[in-house]
């Protein structure tokens, strides 16, 4: 059975992410320009306890939803998780939700094309090979744009984001919706992602023939006490592997 379509990850995958070692000084201020408030409104109003405060609350978030695989929309996780202690009111966040997502995903959260993709997506496509996109993010907006400023959104057909679903990957859901838009068969599909609990998992719970793996700085913290029988079919550190990997398969 040959694979005709590869569905990558996008953060920790397509993009090398971490977080930023400056953020705990501009959260504060950050928040309190997007918000229209001044930083003494908030508490604790001193910077490092500020960004120690919601950072604990996110992460508190970030255990619910990996328990019930729910992605909430972005109001409900700013009003009712990270900014649950904070004197903010719910039209503030209902107008600025996405603004916040967007700004914890791409300046808290610092992103950057791997270098390798553009020219491993080129040969991709080259073969004839049908590509798309499936992220958990908390941003409706973030990846669309972060494609567009790589300068590679033109390669995938279809990109789902579970914001958009309200459900996060593993659930094999996701997955199976995504092939079903693009008209593809998960026995002929390939899946790229950096973790074992939401990725390979994912793949395997879709049914997908291969499932591939590149290790990233978020592998670890996503993975963190993972007990699952899955394993990727293959283990890569260079994305610029994966067309050759393509082949051995569709050669066999």
């Amino acid at each position: 059975m040959c694979v005709d379509t590869v569905l990558f990850d996008m953060g920790g995958t397509l993009e090398d992410i971490r977080y930023s070692h400056e953020a705990e000084t501009f959260l504060l201020p950050r928040m309190a320009e997007i918000l229209g408030m001044k930083p003494g409104d908030f508490q604790p109003d001193d910077p490092r306890e500020f960004y120690a405060a919601l950072t604990k609350n996110f992460a508190e978030y970030r255990s619910f939803r990996e328990k019930t695989r729910i992605e909430a929309h972005p109001a409900i996780v700013w009003k009712d998780w990270v900014l649950k202690d904070q004197p903010v009111s719910d039209a503030a966040v209902f107008d600025r939700c996405e603004e916040l997502s967007v700004f914890w995903e791409t300046e808290v959260i610092e992103r950057r094309l791997r270098e390798e993709v553009p020219r491993m997506l080129e040969e991709l496509k080259g073969r004839g090979l049908r590509l798309g996109v499936i992220s958990n993010t908390g941003s409706f907006t973030q990846v669309h744009r972060s494609l567009e400023e790589y300068g590679i959104g033109r390669y995938f057909e279809e990109v789902s984001l579970s914001s958009i679903y309200g459900i996060r990957k593993p659930h094999g859901f996701i997955f199976l919706d995504t092939l079903k838009k693009m008209n593809c068969s998960a026995s002929k599909a390939a899946y790229v992602g950096d973790t074992i609990s939401r990725d390979v998992v994912g793949a395997r719970n879709a049914g997908f023939h291969t499932a591939i793996q590149i290790n990233s700085d978020f592998t670890g913290i996503s993975d963190q006490g993972t007990v699952s029988d899955s394993e990727p079919d293959y283990i890569v550190s260079n994305l610029g592997d994966i067309p050759a990997i393509i082949d051995r398969i569709n050669t066999k």
